[in-house]
C-alpha cells in the first residue's frame, strides 16, 4: 500500500494528513498481520501464556480448592477474548480497529452539524483552504511598506500595530498553524496504529493477575487516541470558525487598497493560542481516561428532623445496653481470681499448720510486744533429745 507522497506548494497540508493516516493504517493493519500470523514472535508468546494458564487451572483443580461455576465461566470468556484479540483480524476489525481510526471523524462530524458554526465541507479541505489564504495574506502583506494609506492618515511606520515585524509575525502564526495542525493529528493517528499493531503481544497479558495492568493500560491508551481525535477535531473546527471569516475580510480589505497592519500580530496571537490548546486537550482527556477509582466525597453528617425539634431540659431515662468488656478487663478479672485462689489455698495451708501443732510447741504472745518475727513460727522451743537418751531416761 503506497501513501501519497509529500511535495511542496499547493496541497501540502492535505498531503500530509492523508499521509499520516495512511502511515497509520499500514501500521495498524499489517502490523497487526505480521504479529499475529502463525509461527510469529507473537503467537508463540500468547502460545506460551495460554498454556501456562491452563497448566496452572488443572493445578488449582487437583491441590486446590475446586473453583466456582462462575470462575470457571469467567476463565473461559477470558481465553475468547484473548485468541480473538490476538489471531482473529475479521472480529478484531470490526470491534476495535474501525473503532479507533474511523470512529471519530463520525462522531466529530455529528457533533459538528449540530453545531451552527461548524461550518459546511470535508475538515482537511477547510484546513487547506485556510493555510492557502494565510498565504495569500503573507504575499500580498499589509500594505505599511507599499505606501498604502490606512483611512485618512499618511502612509508610512507611524500605524505599526505591533514590535514584532510583519514578516516575521506572519512566517510565525502560519508555522504555528502547521505544527499544532499536523503534530496533534500525528501524534494521535500514529499512537492508535502502534497500539492496535501490538494488539496479539498484549492479549496475551490478559491471562494473569500480575500482568493485567498493562493490558488496562493498553486500552486505555485506545481510548485516549479516540478521545482525544474528537477533541482535537473539534479544537480545529473552533479554529476554523474564527480564522475563515477573518482571513476573508483581511484579504477582502487588501483587495481594495487599504493596508491592515494589525492582521500580523492578531493572526500570530489566534494561532498560538490554539496550539497550546491543542495539547492542553490532549493533557486533558489523559487525565480524564487515566483516572484511577471513582470520585468519593467525605459522608456528610445527616440530621434527622427528630434531632432538630428541641428537646425538653428534663429527659427521659434512657434504658443503655450493659458496657461492653474489653480484653484488658477480662485479662484483669482472671489475675484477681487467680490471686483470690493462691491466698485461699496459703491460708488452708496456715490452718491445717496450726491444727497439728501440740499445746507445748505453741508459743504465746506478750502483750505489748509486736508480731513476731518472720521464721519464729518455725523455731523448735526445746531441745532436741535424740531417741537413745529417751531409752537411757526411760530405764529404770
Amino acid at each position: 500500500m503506497a501513501c501519497p507522497q509529500i511535495i511542496t506548494g499547493e496541497q501540502f497540508l492535505t498531503r500530509t494528513l492523508a499521509h499520516v493516516d495512511c502511515q497509520a493504517e499500514i501500521i495498524g493493519s499489517y502490523g497487526y498481520v505480521a504479529l499475529g500470523q502463525p509461527g510469529s514472535l507473537a503467537s508463540t508468546l500468547v502460545a506460551g501464556l495460554l498454556t501456562l494458564f491452563i497448566a496452572f487451572f488443572g493445578i488449582r483443580l487437583l491441590l486446590g480448592p475446586p473453583p466456582g461455576a462462575r470462575d470457571v465461566v469467567y476463565d473461559v470468556l477470558k481465553i475468547g477474548i484473548v485468541l480473538t484479540l490476538a489471531f482473529s483480524w475479521p472480529a478484531f476489525r470490526t470491534v476495535i480497529y474501525d473503532v479507533t481510526l474511523k470512529g471519530p471523524a463520525e462522531i466529530a462530524s455529528v457533533i459538528q452539524n449540530t453545531s451552527p458554526s461548524g461550518g459546511t465541507g470535508n475538515l482537511v479541505e477547510r484546513l487547506q483552504q485556510a493555510d492557502s489564504q494565510i498565504v495569500a495574506l503573507i504575499e500580498t502583506g499589509t500594505g505599511r511598506q507599499t505606501g498604502r494609506f490606512l483611512n485618512e492618515s499618511e502612509p508610512g511606520n507611524t500605524f505599526a500595530g505591533t514590535a514584532l515585524q510583519d514578516d516575521s509575525a506572519f512566517g510565525t502564526a502560519r508555522l504555528l498553524f502547521l505544527s499544532s495542525v499536523i503534530g496533534t493529528l500525528a501524534l494521535l493517528r500514529i499512537g492508535a496504529g502502534l497500539l492496535l499493531a501490538l494488539a496479539p503481544v498484549v492479549a496475551g497479558l490478559y491471562f494473569f493477575n500480575q500482568s493485567r495492568g498493562i493490558f488496562a493500560g493498553w486500552l486505555k491508551g485506545l481510548v485516549l487516541t479516540i478521545a482525544g481525535s474528537i477533541g482535537a477535531t473539534i479544537v480545529l473546527s473552533v479554529q476554523l470558525a474564527i480564522i475563515e471569516p477573518w482571513l476573508v475580510d483581511a484579504l477582502r480589505v487588501r483587495a481594495f487598497g487599504y493596508a491592515t497592519p494589525s492582521t500580523p500580530i492578531e493572526l500570530f496571537a489566534i494561532m498560538l493560542a490554539f496550539a497550546v490548546v491543542h495539547f492542553a486537550m490532549i493533557w486533558f482527556l489523559a487525565k480524564v481516561v487515566f483516572h484511577r477509582g471513582w470520585l468519593t466525597l467525605p459522608d456528610m453528617p445527616r440530621w434527622r428532623p427528630a434531632e432538630i425539634v428541641s428537646q425538653p431540659l428534663v429527659a427521659a431515662p434512657v434504658d443503655r445496653a450493659p458496657a461492653q468488656i474489653v480484653r484488658a478487663e477480662q485479662v484483669s478479672n482472671t489475675i484477681e481470681r487467680s490471686l483470690r485462689r493462691e491466698e485461699t489455698a496459703t491460708s488452708e495451708r496456715v490452718l491445717r499448720r496450726s491444727d497439728t501443732r501440740t499445746a507445748s510447741s505453741r508459743e504465746t504472745v506478750v502483750y505489748g510486744q509486736g508480731p513476731e518475727r518472720l521464721g519464729s513460727s518455725y523455731r523448735r522451743p526445746a531441745p532436741r533429745i535424740s531417741r537413745a537418751a529417751q531409752r537411757r531416761d526411760d530405764t529404770p
